[in-house]
C-alpha cells in the first residue's frame, strides 16, 4: 500500500473517531477511555514532528492511554488546524499548534485557526530560528548575504515554510528594511523547506534549530546568524542577527490545542499529563539535544501568551500591509 493511501486511511479513521464513532466518557474522571490523536499540521521530519516524538511514548503512563501522531500538512499548517477545530470537542483530537498557523495566518490572512477558534491546553516550548545557507553560497554570514542580495536583485532564492509563515513574514521584513528583492519559494512546512535547501533548489532559508543543527554540525549547511536574543548555546561562534545589523528577533511556539468547547476538566487533565511528560528528565534531555528547551505553560498562562502574540502580529500586519 502506498504511503499516500496509508495516510489517507489513517486520517479517514481519525475523522470517524472525531465524529463520534465511539462515545465519549460520561465524565472527566473516566477520560481518556481510548487513544488520543495528536495532529501535526506540518510534514514528517519538521520541528513539530521531531519535538512531539520525544514525549508521546510516555502518554500511557502519564494519562492512561497512548497518543497517536497524525501528520496533516498543507496551507502552512492551516489544513491541520482547521481539521482539529472541526473535530468533536471531547479531548480525543488535539493539535500540535504553532505560531505560523495559529497566530500569524489568522492575524494576517484571516485563515487557519487562532485563539478564538481553539482551546489552549499547554505550551511545549518556544524556539529561535537560524539563518542557513548552502556551504557553497557566496556569503558567509547574514551581513554578507544582505550585501550580496543588494548587489544581485531578485537572485537570492530562499525557502519558506509557507506563505505568511513566521519565516516568510521575516523574509518580507528583511526585504522591506534592507531595500532588497528576494525570490521567496514557499513550501508546506519546514521539513520541505529544509529539503529544498539541502537539495540545492534554493540558496538560503530561516528554520528552527531542531531541524537545522544536525546539518550544520555535519557541514551540510552553513549557519549565517541566530535570530535570538543571544547566541545559541550549540553555535557559540555564530553571531546573532542583531550583532550583524538586523535588530529583529523571532521566536515561535509549539503548543497543544483542543477544539473549542472541550470541557475544562478534560483540558486540565490533558494539561497535567503534558506537564508530567515534558518534565520527565529523558524528555527534557531529548528536546535539549534538538536545540530547544522545555518551556511548559498551562492553559491559562499559555492563553495569555498566545493572545498577546496574536494581537502583536495583527498590529504588525496593519503596518506591514499599508
Amino acid at each position: 500500500m502506498s504511503g499516500a493511501k496509508t495516510i489517507g486511511l489513517a486520517l479517514a479513521a481519525l475523522v470517524a473517531a472525531s465524529a463520534g464513532a465511539a462515545p465519549a466518557p460520561a465524565s472527566a474522571q473516566e477520560f481518556p477511555a481510548k487513544p488520543i490523536n495528536l495532529v501535526i499540521p506540518f510534514g514528517p521530519g519538521g520541528a513539530s514532528d521531531l519535538t512531539s516524538r520525544t514525549f508521546v511514548a510516555l502518554a500511557p503512563e502519564a494519562i492512561g492511554q497512548p497518543m497517536v501522531i497524525h501528520t496533516r500538512p498543507g496551507g502552512g499548517g492551516a489544513i491541520g488546524s482547521e481539521f482539529v477545530a472541526q473535530a468533536k470537542p471531547d479531548g480525543y483530537t488535539l493539535l500540535v499548534g504553532h505560531t505560523n498557523c495559529n497566530s500569524i495566518l489568522p492575524a494576517l490572512e484571516g485563515r487557519s485557526k487562532g485563539p478564538d477558534d481553539l482551546v489552549p491546553v499547554a505550551r511545549i516550548n518556544t524556539s529561535g530560528a537560524i539563518y542557513i545557507a548552502q556551504p557553497t553560497a557566496p556569503f558567509k554570514n547574514f551581513k554578507e548575504m544582505i550585501a550580496w542580495a543588494r548587489a544581485n536583485p531578485g537572485q537570492l532564492s530562499v525557502s519558506t515554510a509557507g506563505t505568511w509563515s513566521a519565516v516568510d513574514f521575516m523574509w518580507k521584513v528583511i526585504e522591506r528594511e534592507h531595500g532588497i528583492k528576494l525570490r521567496l519559494v514557499s513550501y508546506t512546512g519546514g521539513a520541505e523547506a529544509l529539503v529544498a535547501l539541502l537539495g540545492g533548489h534554493v540558496q538560503a532559508s530561516l528554520l528552527a534549530a531542531p531541524q537545522t543543527l544536525p546539518h550544520i554540525k555535519a557541514g551540510k549547511l552553513r549557519a549565517l546568524a541566530y535570530m535570538g536574543h543571544q547566541r545559541h548555546r550549540d553555535l557559540p561562534d555564530v553571531p546573532t542577527s542583531a550583532e550583524q545589523g538586523f535588530d529583529k528577533t523571532m521566536t515561535v511556539f509549539k503548543a497543544i490545542m483542543a477544539p473549542k468547547g472541550t470541557p475544562r476538566p478534560v483540558v486540565e487533565k490533558l494539561a497535567a499529563a503534558f506537564k508530567k511528560m515534558l518534565e520527565t528528565p529523558q524528555v527534557v534531555e531529548a528536546i535539549r539535544k534538538l536545540g530547544d528547551d522545555v518551556e511548559y505553560q498551562g492553559p491559562d498562562e499559555f492563553a495569555k501568551y498566545w493572545r498577546a502574540e496574536y494581537e502583536t502580529y495583527k498590529e504588525l500586519g496593519k503596518v506591514f500591509k499599508k
